[in-house]
């Protein structure tokens, strides 16, 4: 199960376009987990909360937004963490990713965004102390919307970790990761 902790499902929402990517990659189930974007931080803590009683060992958790950094909310995410795996984007602010929650939370799996000549995007957020999992995220066709960001590569993440996890071989993940970059560098060589 993937739990999508992101707006509202609408036709034209971020959430639906994460949908429309995890599902090119894997039949995974999807619960959206509704964060309006007038969410408070207690809003948003009530439902790490809701889930921390709610989530199994193999579960996913994908937040694909990023907020200004909030040590309230790196505690749960990081003890979310420890319950499952916990995924979310470094954020595009070309800035250090320790200046945002959940990013900078322990027990997380950061993802941060490669474009398609495989360096990494101008958009995505840094660090010089914290792992970053890089995968291209630039210019991916949703199949409803061209998009780039680190929502994107974590999303891919999240499909990704899923497709291995019901394979029951977690070192397939590298692989699926290295394929889908392989295909995104030839694509991008070949014009």
């Amino acid at each position: 199960m993937i739990f999508l902790l992101d707006e509202p499902y609408s036709e034209t929402s971020h959430s639906r376009y994460l949908i429309d990517i995890i599902h090119q990659h894997t039949n995974e189930v999807i619960e959206i987990v509704d964060l309006p974007s007038s969410s408070t931080k207690k809003f948003i803590a009530n439902k790490i909360f809701d889930l921390l009683s709610k989530v199994r060992p193999n579960d996913i958790v994908l937040c694909a937004w990023a907020i200004k950094a909030d040590e309230n909310l790196d505690e749960l995410f990081s003890e979310l963490g420890e319950c499952c795996r916990v995924v979310v984007s470094a954020g595009n602010f070309h800035e250090p990713l320790e200046n945002y929650t959940p990013a900078r939370s322990d027990n997380v799996i950061v993802v941060g965004t490669l474009n398609k000549s495989g360096l990494v995007a101008a958009l995505s957020n840094y660090s010089e102390s914290k792992h970053i999992v890089w995968i291209p995220g630039t210019n991916y066709d949703s199949g409803q919307k061209v998009m780039s960001g680190t929502s994107v590569s974590a999303a891919l993440y999240a499909a990704f970790l899923s497709k291995a996890l019901k394979n029951g071989d977690i070192k397939l993940l590298d692989d699926y990761i290295t394929e889908y970059a392989n295909m995104v560098f030839k694509e991008i060589n070949s014009l």
